[in-house]
């Protein structure tokens, strides 16, 4: 049976959209995989930065990235009605490693400028799987730090610099519009794993 969706302050959940044994496999392909570090797109290329993006992304199996993108068009009539869009699909899932000290600056995953990749001024929502658990230490299978924190839920100008904390649950896929800023602090134990993609 498929998970029910949950919302709540503009964001679309899915718990349990990935079982602890998907995740776990995933994970551990994850680990053993070759990567490279994370670019950010400015203007019309994609640049390494690390003073505003440290992670890996994983080169993970095809066989594992259809996986994704199939359970991910399962669920694009859902977002795309949530969200009062039309989605026309997922865009290729990105496979996320963040080692203690890696983060990602306050961003936006949808480009505003004419000058960007059709690939990126097209996302409508941006979803993110949490492929192991948030602790407040770390431990074999769960990380600490690498919070996830959103900007602009709450539609009061008193709030507009307060970030909404999203807890990782391992499993859990949430999806929130792509135009809206959101960050990850620094990891600060374990490896936090995370599967990325964007519909359009």
């Amino acid at each position: 049976m498929k998970p029910s969706p949950h919302t709540q302050f503009g964001l679309f959940s899915i718990r349990s959209f990935l079982s602890s044994a998907e995740c776990d496999r995933i994970r551990r392909e994850m680990s053993a995989a070759e990567g490279n570090p994370a670019s950010i797109v400015k203007t019309d290329e994609r640049l390494l930065d690390e003073t505003a993006r440290r992670t890996v992304t994983k080169a993970v199996s095809e066989e594992t990235r259809r996986f994704i993108s199939e359970k991910l068009t399962g669920i694009k009539d859902d977002v795309g009605s949530y969200f009062g869009v039309d989605i026309s699909r997922p865009q290729k899932p990105e496979f996320l490693y963040y080692r203690v000290g890696d983060f990602f600056t306050c961003h936006t995953d949808k480009g505003m400028n004419p000058r960007n990749p059709r690939e990126v001024t097209d996302r409508l929502v941006s979803a993110i799987e949490f492929v192991n658990d948030e602790k407040d230490a770390p431990g074999p299978c769960n990380f600490s730090g690498g919070a996830f924190f959103i900007y602009g839920l709450l539609n009061d100008p008193r709030f507009e610099k307060q970030g909404f904390k999203v807890t990782g649950v391992e499993g859990t896929l949430i999806a929130f519009r792509s135009e809206m800023f959101h960050e990850v602090t620094a990891v600060t134990g374990g490896v936090r794993y995370t599967v990325v993609s964007w519909f359009v």
